[in-house]
């Protein structure tokens, strides 16, 4: 699934950037990082169930709530 694929990109290059420039680390865990949130958005769009999607992303299943729903609502599991 890409939410894993994309949560597995961010953890090894989170690793790998510590030894990087402070602003090469923010840059790129934040491109990471949005990898991560567009692949939840499309796993969310085509139905895959929140617990899922946060499994596989290795996050809480609020932090799915927060990134789908505006403002930050709760969704139905």
């Amino acid at each position: 699934m890409a939410v894993r694929r994309a949560a597995q990109r961010l953890t090894e290059d989170a690793a790998a950037l510590m030894s990087a420039s402070a602003k090469a680390v923010e840059a790129g865990l934040e491109t990471r990082a949005e990898e991560l949130r567009r692949a939840v958005l499309v796993a969310w769009s085509i139905g895959v169930a929140p617990k899922d999607i946060a499994r596989d992303a290795g996050v809480e299943a609020g932090v799915i709530h927060e990134w789908v729903v505006p403002g930050g609502g709760h969704l139905g599991s």
